[in-house]
């Protein structure tokens, strides 16, 4: 899994909800700095934090993994 183009997808589906950071952080119960490591493609999200993620932007999991 390539972590920039999670990251893009994550940000893409976060910001298409008009949710910032530290709302998506409240919303799977993690830290607003998790999220922007996420979206930067520092960092890859645990597979159980993707699956938070997807069910919060309202994204099928798949979206997630799919390529770009």
């Amino acid at each position: 899994m390539d972590a920039k183009k999670l990251g893009k997808k994550i940000k893409l589906a976060r910001v298409e909800l008009d949710l910032t950071q530290e709302g998506l952080a409240s919303l799977i119960g993690s830290l607003q700095k998790n999220i922007s490591l996420y979206e930067r493609g520092s960092t890859l999200p645990t597979l159980d934090t993707l699956e938070k993620i997807s069910k919060a932007l309202k994204k099928p999991y798949s979206y997630f993994l799919d390529e770009i």
